[in-house]
């Protein structure tokens, strides 16, 4: 199989983006009345959108996760992610421009999908300078249905003109792996980031090793 083009998750793949998302989580907590989270705590929240880590942090402090209370955590996570005086706290892990040139060059078309909300998403791409490497972003408010479910992986595809038997995900949770295998594309797990990734999920350690795992 030839590889012709990659999606990458954005959080826990791209980029170290803890420290941020306790930012907007704590923004969330504080407006009911709860204590922070820490920038580990923060890793645990992340994978699922905006409102699952608002309703994670939530619980991990004792709030409420009602639905009126989720909408303004969700709210105030939003407004706190894309505040442009917050400064940006995300890192790109080690390799990843570097390896994203090696790729480039041997042809591979670029995209991410995420679901992260896309503003909060370009922001990130656009605040560690490579958000013009990626041809395609595709957020979990661009679509009416977020990883694991494939088609927020096929709608990052098809502007690509990729198909899935061509294409690899690279991601870090299973909601990664799933949307991948339910696509009929091919799967890297990165063990370096947040999420869980099944006992037969292909793996590297190392941002730089994805092109040798996908046969580049």
């Amino acid at each position: 199989m030839t590889i012709e083009t990659v999606i990458f998750d954005l959080d826990g793949t791209l980029v170290d983006s803890a420290a941020d998302i306790a930012v907007a989580a704590n923004a969330a907590l504080a407006g009911e009345g709860l204590d922070p989270v820490t920038n580990e705590e923060a890793a645990r929240l992340i994978g699922d959108g905006a409102r699952k880590a608002v309703e994670r942090a939530f619980s991990l402090r004792g709030g409420p996760v009602d639905d009126d209370a989720l909408d303004r955590g969700e709210r105030a996570f939003s407004r706190a992610y894309a505040d442009p005086g917050q400064p940006l706290l995300g890192r790109l892990y080690p390799g990843v421009p570097e390896t994203l040139d090696r790729m480039a060059d041997a042809g591979i078309r670029f995209g991410v999908c995420t679901n992260k909300p896309q503003g909060a998403a370009l922001r990130t791409l656009a605040g560690l300078g490579i958000e013009g490497r990626f041809a395609v972003l595709v957020g979990g408010d661009r679509t009416t249905f977020r990883k694991p479910d494939p088609r927020h992986l096929l709608a990052c595809l098809e502007p690509l003109g990729g198909r899935p038997e061509t294409a690899a995900m690279v991601g870090d949770s299973s909601n990664d792996e799933e949307a991948a295998r339910a696509a009929g594309a091919a799967f890297v797990g990165v063990s370096f980031g947040y999420g869980r990734l099944s006992a037969a999920a292909c793996v590297v350690d190392r941002f730089s090793d994805i092109p040798g795992a996908l046969g580049l």
